[in-house]
């Protein structure tokens, strides 16, 4: 009995099935996570995810040549943007099923202002949030350096918009110093490579002025890169200010909304910098100028003062010299007098002192005579009393060696026998046969073992 069928069959049932429930192209929205060119096809993963980026669905489609050329030059024409993967899109397709290759979908066409929409709603949300989160103004608010020449660049190193950058520094009478930090200006590496320089700059911010984000020129859609979160999150909250120069000219990325400056372009960024060198070294030249001029005014005006104050000065000294001079006279007089008197008062003195010198240094001596004496009878007794310490041990240790002397246990009458020159403890040590050696008080005997 046959109860079953192929799976061509049921492959072909399922196709015959799906072509007439959906017969009708359908509208639906889903975000390009995969596109591949090939032979002038488009080949797509589509997928549907939650809030949190759960997928939800995934689907193949395919946009063939004959189609997807019109369709991606309208798009892109419309947009601004390339068609490419992470874009949010509402496509035109027809459901097939082929008994072979399987579902898939077939796009018809694109409708390019949902896109715009989806872009544009993207980033507003990221705006409100930098907003909510209270960021925006951060790196605004920091002080910009009056002369920035240590710049942190952050750029491709191969981005034409970097050799504009420099070239426009060595334009200038000034001194820039400047390192690459190397990093995606495009495509989907470019928010990880930018935030990793940006946190490679923070390990040696001291180094630093300013950090300067430039890019080259290029498609709308290269700007949709910079409308990142995290990338505009660590602009605004880094400890540096930040200047862009990756836009265009009716064109502001998030990262330019948040950075302390935005400017157009790399060679704007360049020129800007050294506009503020130039308004500082002017600044300078202006207040060098005014110290200058105020200086002289200065000495010129206190010039005459200094004139009068010295002539001032000269008729009040030579009055107060006038004054003074007879007092020193009497004072000379005066002084001259007692220091007489007191050089007659230390002359009794210093005679009198070597008497008393002499009485001092002998009560001294014979102070300290005394002390050695009594020093010197300490010491004898010290000395006899350890004699007599050590006599009465020597006598103890005397004593005590005599009681273990083996002579005295031979005259109570013991004896010790001898092996091979070695004293035997136990009769385990000896066969029979073996000759051994007693000792006695009085001598020693051979003996030889006949039995145990």
């Amino acid at each position: 009995m046959n109860n079953y069928i192929s799976l061509s069959e049921l492959n072909l049932q399922i196709k015959e099935k799906i072509e007439n429930q959906f017969s009708e192209r359908i509208r639906i929205v889903a975000e390009i996570s995969e596109l591949r060119e090939s032979r002038g096809h488009a080949y797509i993963e589509l997928s549907e995810k939650s809030d949190d980026d759960t997928i939800l669905a995934k689907a193949r489609a395919t946009v063939w040549a004959r189609t997807y050329g019109m369709l991606k030059s309208y798009f892109e024409s419309s947009t601004g943007h390339r068609l490419e993967a992470g874009l949010k899109v509402l496509i035109v397709v027809q459901v097939v099923f082929h008994e072979i290759y399987g579902f898939s979908l077939n796009v018809i066409d694109i409708d390019p202002t949902y896109t715009i929409g989806e872009i544009e709603r993207k980033r507003l949300l990221i705006i409100k949030r930098l907003e909510e989160e209270g960021v925006t103004e951060m790196n605004k608010e920091l002080d910009f350096p009056l002369v920035p020449q240590r710049i942190a660049v952050i750029s491709s190193e191969t981005a034409a918009g970097l050799g504009d950058f420099k070239n426009q520094l060595l334009k200038s009478p000034y001194k820039f110093h400047i390192k690459l930090f190397n990093a995606a200006m495009q495509g989907e590496e470019t928010e990880n490579s930018v935030v990793f320089a940006l946190d490679r700059i923070f390990e040696e911010e001291e180094n630093f002025d300013i950090v300067v984000i430039i890019r080259g020129g290029g498609a709308k859609s290269d700007l949709a890169w910079f409308d990142s979160y995290n990338i505009a999150v660590n602009i605004a909250q880094f400890p540096l200010p930040v200047v862009t120069g990756i836009g265009h000219e009716r064109d502001m990325s998030i990262s330019d909304l948040v950075a302390h400056y935005s400017l157009n372009t790399p060679t704007a960024v360049a020129e800007f910098l050294i506009d503020r060198l130039t308004e500082f070294y002017d600044r300078l030249e202006i207040s060098e100028k005014n110290f200058f001029n105020f200086t002289n005014d200065i000495i010129s005006y206190n010039n005459s003062e200094l004139t009068e104050l010295s002539n001032r000065f000269k008729l009040t000294i030579s009055k107060i010299i006038s004054e003074n001079k007879n007092r020193v006279n009497l004072l000379q007089f005066e002084y001259s007098y007692k220091i007489k008197q007191r050089l007659k008062s230390y002359d009794s003195e210093l005679q009198a002192f070597p008497d008393q010198l002499k009485k001092i240094l002998q009560y001294r001596l014979d102070h300290k005579k005394q002390t050695v004496d009594v020093y010197k009878l300490k010491m004898i007794s010290a000395v006899n009393s350890l004699f007599e310490n050590k006599k009465h041990q020597l006598e103890m240790f005397e004593q005590e060696n005599n009681l273990v002397n083996p002579i005295h246990i031979l005259k109570s009458g013991y004896s010790y026998t001898l092996k091979n020159g070695k004293l035997l403890k136990s009769c385990n040590d000896v066969q029979i046969g073996d000759l051994t050696e007693t000792v006695l008080l009085d001598g020693k005997f051979m003996s030889e073992v006949k039995n145990k």
